[in-house]
């Protein structure tokens, strides 16, 4: 059945045209994850067939250091491992990636951590490796004859190093393997640590001859994806000094993208938070992208009627340059189908807020020389 599945979706993106090229992207998150199961081969050729610009994956490390593409550090998110290994758990409840062999995890199966599908119709999908993937991307490619954007998001460094792992190194040494030195098609590298990008940028690319394009994804003030130790104890990261002017200048000489979640670009009242921000990043050739786009209403924009509206008000309103989405399908006929519209003045430019300023001690990426110029209020 998983062979056939497999089959039928390599046929169907096999006869599609190419991909038409787009100011605005679509970055299909998980793969085709609205439709399948999010991180597993058919999601990822069904994203290609539906002519995301970008395919994410995510990436974690086994105990004996393979690449997984999966969501999260712990398996019980999006995986049978409760049933099929119940004494694995630790004292906090989870059970770690990195607990477990490559072996152990292929015994598992993914189920739906979104449960969008009815549990009865759930194929039998099984978590796949990076290298499965890039070979699989690698094949349509050829047989498609074009090239496939990827962004592969490392998923938290920071609790790899603290199990004495190196994701990154792994990542990358996969990527060069398959060919992916950033010469011949774009690849994208995402993390939500500062420090980890800055280490990536400046010395493991250099070692390993590699370009790749880096993005800095952005956590609200009490979010876990990246945490800093202090005196034994972890701590969210702070990530206000980027949208002071300085940061924003420092940044944008390492990354090519700035990711930053939708509810830190507009509030519920349709207030437009950072477009300061927004529009200073895009002068310095740093595109902003935004998450989470997907079609429930419940973590919609509350302002929006339907996921179209929404997707015109990140797009054209806020001004983003991608969108990480479930719904890559959705989102990539609306861009094909939208027909402009005179621009309407929603509300008091003035009445803008600026985009925080920050007063810094010190550069968090020492970077910055004295700034040569600021930008324009």
């Amino acid at each position: 059945m998983r062979n056939r599945l497999f089959f039928s979706l390599f046929l169907f993106s096999v006869l599609l045209v190419p991909l038409q090229s787009s100011a605005k992207l679509v970055i299909a998150n998980g793969g085709a994850s609205g439709y399948l199961m999010e991180n597993n081969l058919p999601a990822t050729t069904l994203a290609v067939a539906m002519e995301a610009d970008i395919i994410k994956m995510n990436l974690v490390l086994t105990g004996d250091g393979e690449v997984l593409v999966f969501s999260s550090p712990f398996l019980e998110y999006g995986s049978n491992v409760a049933e099929v290994f119940p004494a694995r758990i630790r004292e906090d409840q989870h059970y770690y990636v990195l607990d477990f062999t490559l072996e152990e995890v292929q015994q598992l199966t993914l189920t739906d951590p979104k449960r969008r599908f009815p549990a009865d119709l759930h194929p039998r999908f099984e978590i796949t490796t990076l290298q499965e993937q890039l070979a699989l991307l690698r094949s349509l490619e050829k047989s498609l004859n074009r090239s496939i954007t990827i962004a592969l998001e490392l998923v938290k460094p920071w609790l790899h190093r603290k199990e004495k792992r190196d994701l990154t190194t792994a990542v990358l040494t996969i990527l060069q393997q398959y060919g992916y030195n950033g010469q011949d098609a774009d690849t994208f590298l995402l993390s939500y640590e500062v420090d980890e990008l800055q280490r990536i940028k400046k010395e493991l690319l250099p070692q390993k001859e590699m370009t790749l394009k880096l993005v800095q994804l952005v956590d609200t003030a009490d979010g876990q994806q990246n945490m800093v130790e202090e005196w034994g104890e972890y701590h969210s990261y702070n990530y206000d000094w980027i949208f002071s002017n300085t940061g924003l200048h420092a940044l944008a000489r390492s990354v090519t993208a700035i990711a930053i979640p939708k509810y830190m670009l507009v509030d519920a009242q349709k207030k437009l938070l950072l477009e300061n921000f927004v529009t200073n990043a895009q002068k310095l050739d740093t595109m902003i992208f935004t998450f989470p786009v997907q079609q429930d209403d419940t973590s919609r924009l509350p302002f929006t009627l339907n996921p179209e509206e929404e997707l015109e008000f990140l797009y054209f309103t806020v001004g983003v340059d991608g969108i990480f989405t479930d719904f890559c399908k959705d989102a990539s006929e609306f861009l094909r189908n939208r027909v402009e519209v005179p621009a309407v003045q929603t509300m008091d430019s003035e009445a803008l807020p600026m985009a925080p300023t920050v007063l810094m001690s010190s550069d968090p990426l020492q970077l910055t020389s004295p700034l040569e110029s600021e930008f324009e209020n």
